[in-house]
């Protein structure tokens, strides 16, 4: 049985972002997913290259005020875009 579709679906990916990238700058991506995976590992969240660039550029949006205007003024059921998405995994007690 296929899961219901998400109610938000500002959350859901539909692009694809292709990146060239120097050998360096590869080493260098890795090393801070590795960073941000240390800082997530409690949460059971995982850190992937495409999940640190996305947050990179939710982070630059945010800073040059553009997330405000896109934000709903009421709570919704789902996350805004600006929210991290949260991990299926079990948190251990």
């Amino acid at each position: 049985m296929a899961r219901p579709p998400f109610e938000n679906r500002r959350n859901v990916v539909d692009t694809t972002l292709t990146l060239r990238l120097t050998r360096r700058d590869r080493e260098l991506l890795q090393k801070l997913v590795a960073l941000r995976a240390l800082e997530l590992v409690d949460t059971g969240m995982e850190a992937t290259a495409a999940s640190y660039v996305r947050g990179l550029i939710r982070h630059e949006a945010r800073a040059r005020g553009l997330l405000h205007a896109d934000r709903p003024k009421t709570r919704s059921a789902g996350p805004s875009i600006d929210e991290p998405a949260r991990a299926n995994a079990r948190r251990s007690p």
